[in-house]
């Protein structure tokens, strides 16, 4: 292997570590937005107390946001685009 392959493979496995952390940290957000947490001072749109007081919504952006994470993630490195 060659420089320039060593350097091609590395940002390969860097753009996989970005895609992959960004779909984990969007699901991991989205089950935090709607655990119930008593000591929070207002009540979300759904009528309890939680972490987030747009759970509905926020959720929801946060689902869409790891399925396009997802979607990136099955296209560049399932199709075999990009082979690391």
């Amino acid at each position: 292997m060659n420089l320039k392959n060593i350097i091609i493979w590395f940002l390969k496995f860097l753009l996989f570590l970005i895609v992959l952390a960004g779909f984990v940290a969007s699901v991991v957000s989205a089950v935090i937005t709607v655990v119930p947490d008593s000591s929070v001072s207002k009540v979300n749109m759904l009528g309890y107390r939680s972490h987030c007081s747009f759970v509905p919504m926020s959720t929801i952006i946060l689902v869409v946001i790891a399925l396009v994470f997802g979607f990136i993630f099955v296209r560049i490195y399932v199709t075999k685009v990009l082979r690391l």
